[in-house]
């Protein structure tokens, strides 16, 4: 009874392995990607995205979109009252952090907006990550774009 009852026991036990083997690379998540609706005449603007990682660190290495000639990842600071906003190459997603790009903080700008933007619709952005290993990973998102004021 022993021996039947570990054979039937065996195939479960390979299954489970086989899967966590599968989900062993890293898990990449967004929440809340948002686009705000360009000022009426202006071919710039901003956005924002929460994204977490899990399973490894990480390097956002870029960022670009169907709706804009140029996506940049800008920090920004206030410095004696002024607002700085200074362009960046890279942020670091530590295993289980969520990188936060927002209004008022570290954001997205885009510019060179291809097509006149009404809030409502939704944006493509994709997004380039480096492995500590070197290794490549995409994170596509759907942008919700915005009004001002939003």
């Amino acid at each position: 009874m022993k021996r039947l009852s570990a054979l039937l026991i065996a195939p479960a036990l390979i299954a489970a392995c086989s899967q966590s083997a599968e989900s062993d690379g890293p898990v990449l998540s967004y929440e809340d990607a948002f686009i705000m609706a360009p000022i009426a005449g202006r071919d710039v603007t901003m956005g924002g995205i929460e994204i977490s990682v899990e399973g490894v660190s990480v390097t956002l290495t870029g960022a670009i979109s169907d709706i804009a000639g140029t996506v940049e990842m800008h920090t920004m600071e206030m410095n004696d009252g002024t607002m700085q906003m200074r362009p960046v190459e890279t942020f670091e997603i530590a295993d289980g952090e969520t990188l936060t790009l927002e209004r008022g903080g570290n954001h997205l700008m885009f510019f060179g907006l291809v097509e006149d933007l009404s809030a409502g619709e939704t944006a493509n952005i994709s997004f380039s990550f480096e492995t500590e290993t070197g290794e490549t990973l995409t994170l596509e998102a759907e942008a919700e774009l915005r009004a001002q004021g939003e």
